[in-house]
């Protein structure tokens, strides 16, 4: 009995090991790992110096805060339009607070409860009407970027305090502060998404709503806490944005809704709801940002960037198509 134990227990080890070494997560840590090679073989100074690196992360961390935002909602079955537009009001009421004299800390809270407001509003309309996440996050992201413009007339909002403008540009041990809120904030909430019950119920809410709702789920309250989430996420990117540019603007944000989506589908999340996590969107981002930088390190065409994201997005989309299609028929 004891000799038949002790098998079964290391059977179960390898499988996970094996299961482990499956998952989307392994594969992307494989590609970057060849992109990361295949680069420093191209460019060695300048891909591998400190420099590139840092400015690497500090480009991508508002992608982390986006994107773990809209897999939230492709895990709900839905889509979040409106990001990149909510982190641009965002940026702009905190600014306009900041320059009323409003004080740091309730400048900040009145930028946050903006972006939890348009989350708010997404979650109730679609989780109480039923319409479509297209549909509400299309005209929030409509409505928002429009608030923004008519609020700024379109122009820059600088002249914000030092105090507000050191949490962009300030450093905790040498590691800039956003990159450390990113890696706390994006870390508790992939913790969460694992082992709080009402945080994991968004899978089974994404994989059949109806069937979550028959078996006791409150499927409004994970619907709105997954939108508010979102945009919540949106808005500490705002935050950031703002005070590591020492400006808000309307403009920010703009194909942020882009990148993310790319970002989260490559990390494995699905339009058809159901799967996804945080540490895959990461991945995504990172993944991105290194093409990114390898283009511009290679001497690429800036304007042909937009296009190559373009390209990445439609990859993804096609993969995640593919992947739906073959788990229909097995």
């Amino acid at each position: 009995m004891g000799s038949i134990s002790i098998k079964t227990a290391t059977e179960k080890k390898k499988n996970k090991r094996q299961s482990l070494l499956h998952t989307r997560e392994a594969s992307l840590i494989i590609v970057i790992l060849i992109v990361i090679i295949a680069m420093s073989i191209l460019k060695t100074e300048a891909f591998l110096s400190l420099n590139n690196f840092e400015a690497m992360f500090n480009g991508m961390v508002f992608d982390l805060f986006t994107a773990a935002g809209l897999t939230l909602a492709l895990i709900l079955w839905g889509i979040d339009l409106s990001v990149g537009s909510v982190l641009a009001l965002t940026s702009v009421i905190t600014a306009m607070a900041l320059r009323a004299g409003v004080s740091i800390p309730i400048s900040i809270c009145l930028g946050l409860g903006t972006s939890v407001a348009c989350g708010a509003i997404n979650g109730y309309l679609i989780s109480r009407f039923k319409i479509a996440p297209f549909i509400v996050t299309l005209a929030m992201y409509s409505i928002a970027r429009g608030a923004a413009v008519v609020l700024t007339s379109g122009y820059y909002l600088s002249g914000l305090p030092d105090g507000f403008v050191a949490l962009g540009r300030g450093t905790v041990l040498s590691v800039p502060i956003p990159v450390l809120a990113a890696v706390i904030i994006l870390a508790a909430l992939g913790i969460l998404m694992k082992k709080h019950n009402f945080f994991h119920q968004m899978y089974f809410v994404g994989n059949n709503p109806k069937a979550s709702e028959l078996s006791g789920i409150n499927t409004r309250a994970v619907i709105m806490t997954g939108y508010i989430i979102s945009s919540l996420l949106a808005g500490v990117a705002a935050i950031f944005m703002s005070s590591r540019l020492a400006m808000g603007f309307s403009g920010f944000g703009l194909l942020a809704e882009q990148r993310a989506i790319a970002a989260a589908v490559i990390g494995g999340a699905s339009f058809s709801g159901g799967e996804g996590s945080i540490q895959g969107a990461v991945l995504g981002v990172f993944l991105l940002a290194l093409i990114n930088n390898g283009f511009v390190l290679l001497n690429g065409s800036p304007n042909w960037q937009q296009a190559v994201s373009g390209i990445i997005l439609l990859v993804a989309v096609g993969v995640d198509a593919y992947r739906s299609s073959k788990r229909r028929k097995g």
